[in-house]
């Protein structure tokens, strides 16, 4: 048996922790990404609901609480171990407008103003962007991926 050298063994202690790390599939990125896009969804969820949700009788629309999505590939569509959360096609405008709010009035596909013809515009709200600088929900999403992670490694024998 040869012995090993001081830069065999460093070398091959860099290959392992590259491999759990950067050199990671893009399906255990994916798994871990969709961990935490699951809490982010639910966090989402449960302040729309709180902060812009009314009983109203919707018909076939759903309220914009239950519209949110998430999907484990990039908002461009590609898997390359990312996951994204937000809203249904149909519903992301109105979420647009309430997160940044409007400059100018906001008119019907037949050019009249909707109901409140004083109002000006959309008085912006930003809490999605309150949501996602949460120190808290930060820290969730942060366990749920570290879980996930070291689920995949058990499952490597590391």
């Amino acid at each position: 048996m040869s012995e090993l050298t001081l830069e065999d063994i460093l070398n091959h202690i860099v290959d392992e922790a590259e491999s759990i790390s950067s050199k990671m599939s893009i399906e255990d990125r994916a798994a871990i990404t969709k961990a935490e896009a699951q809490v982010f969804k639910q966090a989402l969820k449960e302040k729309t609901r709180a902060k812009h949700y009314r009983s109203r009788v919707t018909g076939e629309s759903v309220h914009l609480a239950d519209s949110i999505i998430s999907q484990n590939r990039s908002v461009d569509g590609f898997k390359n171990g990312h996951s994204a959360v937000g809203w249904s096609e149909d519903k992301a405008y109105i979420a647009n407008f309430i997160e940044n709010g409007t400059k100018f009035p906001i008119y019907s596909k037949k050019g009249r103003k909707f109901k409140h013809p004083g109002q000006v515009a959309v008085t912006a709200d930003h809490f999605v962007r309150d949501l996602r600088d949460d120190p808290v929900l930060k820290n969730r999403m942060l366990q749920a991926g570290a879980k996930k992670y070291a689920q995949i490694i058990r499952k490597r024998g590391g």
